[in-house]
């Protein structure tokens, strides 16, 4: 059993404290247990609140992660009731949060904004449309989601920093998901934040979440895409994500969402490869 405190279900899904999806690989990668269970205490929160929304998003991560891999991860009998706080149900549409007009210069700040830079705009990003086999690639796609109109007071996941690092369009028509990591950066967490996002941007092409002015760029043609691939992007990942973490991912989200690993060398941009 997993048993995350209040305080963990309204935290940033990177922080170790509260990627039970990382955990949950780990432990199922690396002991014999052939099943892991969630728990998890009910947070006192505030209608409308930042950590109202973080709890919505975990909510949207439980119910995905427990239909993808049930055949071994499930909810605890005690905690299915808090799953009815969650709002996002299968009958309406949901909107998103406005796009960035200027991603070039947006938030070009600290080493991993620096690193988006490089591999979208500058001197790194024909290496990685090689290798990704990219035909556009972009930086700092915000994932608010927000009941219509969108505000404040409509937020339902959070906003503002809120962003996949690095997206794009691959030349057959795939949608490219890239959680980007500088060097030392290797929680555990990069596991849920790159899981979010594939499911998050599989509810775009859907059409389940939509903008409420369709954008002009790339962006507009998301939903006309195919498969989802997601890349961990860094120079290494937690020494506990291995191949065989990556192969249980695909195992069960496959054929919707595809993850590899890909590893860069920070002071050369060609040495670029697909480890996994």
């Amino acid at each position: 059993e997993i048993h995350l405190p209040a305080s963990a279900v309204i935290k940033n899904m990177q922080e170790n404290s509260a990627s039970f999806e990382g955990w949950a690989f780990i432990i199922k990668r690396w002991t014999e247990l052939e099943e892991i269970v969630l728990s998890w205490d009910k947070p006192n929160i505030i209608p409308n609140s930042v950590q109202a929304a973080h709890y919505q998003r975990f909510l949207f991560r439980v119910k995905h992660f427990s239909t993808d891999f049930k055949e071994w991860f499930s909810v605890k009998s005690c905690c299915l009731i808090f799953q009815k706080d969650y709002v996002i149900d299968d009958l309406n549409t949901y909107f998103l949060s406005p796009t960035y007009e200027d991603r070039v210069n947006n938030n070009v700040q600290g080493n991993e904004s620096k690193l988006e830079a490089k591999f979208t705009y500058g001197d790194w990003s024909n290496e990685l449309k090689r290798i990704a086999k990219a035909k556009y690639l972009n930086r700092q796609l915000p994932v608010g989601l927000f009941h219509h109109p969108v505000s404040n007071k409509t937020r339902i996941l959070p906003k503002n920093k809120s962003a996949i690092d690095i997206w794009g369009i691959g030349e057959d028509g795939e949608l490219l998901v890239f959680e980007l990591k500088a060097i030392g950066n290797m929680q555990i967490g990069i596991i849920s934040e790159l899981y979010f996002y594939c499911h998050f941007m599989k509810h775009i092409r859907n059409g389940k979440f939509r903008y409420e002015i369709q954008p002009k760029d790339a962006i507009g043609n998301l939903s006309t895409t195919k498969k989802i691939i997601g890349y961990f992007l860094s120079p290494a990942l937690h020494p506990l994500i291995d191949k065989e973490v990556i192969n249980l991912i695909n195992i069960g989200t496959r054929p919707d969402i595809v993850v590899h690993f890909l590893k860069f060398n920070p002071t050369d941009p060609v040495d670029l490869q697909l480890a996994y």
